[in-house]
């Protein structure tokens, strides 16, 4: 069984589980804090599925050199900075990865996103789907955070019969290229049966917002 770091953060209604919920990170203003240095990746090295570093198509600076891959756990999660943007069937959300280590490390690619619940932290439904953003690498010093793009849909868009709504706990992320996940808590409800089998999460790069 995987170990869950839990992030608390207030609990939001439907399918806006990261939209409505107000109150943004500390360390999460919308820009990005000058302490991340996001270097584009070229066509011919985006990362594998894996999520694996990339090379980058500029010359890496001194912090980039020093820095290797953010381990979850150097990682904090927290919900938001809000997006703004709801509607009856989806919702823009975000969330934020914050260093809470002692060194600087970088994030090359997509997180691993899903809904669970129950105390054991039982996955609902498919993981989330990629969107097509190219990845970057991004570069956290100690304490900077950045952003992810997330769109919920909502499982009121689906017949009820057909979707199998299921009350969830919150969110489970695997940092790219990490297998030990972490959790960001936030009840709502989602597909228990996702039509066509499809996810209702959609997952863009770290640090890659619309």
């Amino acid at each position: 069984m995987r170990t869950l770091i839990t992030a608390t953060v207030t609990a939001c209604a439907g399918a806006a589980l990261l939209t409505a919920c107000g109150a943004q990170s500390e360390s999460s203003t919308g820009a990005q804090p000058s302490a991340v240095a996001i270097t584009p990746t070229t066509a011919a090295s985006a990362p594998a599925a894996s999520g694996s570093p990339a090379p980058t198509s500029t010359p890496a600076s001194g912090a980039e050199r020093d820095a290797g891959a953010c381990a979850s756990a150097e990682l904090a999660v927290s919900a938001g900075p809000s997006q703004g943007e709801s509607g009856m069937q989806k919702a823009d959300a975000t969330f934020t990865l914050t260093n809470k280590g002692t060194r600087s490390c970088t994030l090359d690619g997509f997180p691993g996103v899903s809904f669970v619940t129950g105390n054991d932290g039982t996955q609902v439904g498919e993981p989330a789907r990629r969107n097509a953003a190219a990845p970057q690498l991004v570069t956290l010093a100690p304490g900077a955070a950045v952003a992810t793009f997330l769109l919920i849909t909502n499982p009121g868009a689906f017949d009820e019969a057909e979707c199998g709504p299921v009350d969830v706990r919150g969110l489970r992320i695997y940092p790219p290229g990490e297998t030990a996940a972490l959790f960001l808590e936030g009840a709502t409800r989602t597909c228990g049966t996702p039509p066509r089998g499809e996810s209702l999460l959609t997952v863009g790069p770290v640090g890659v917002l619309p």
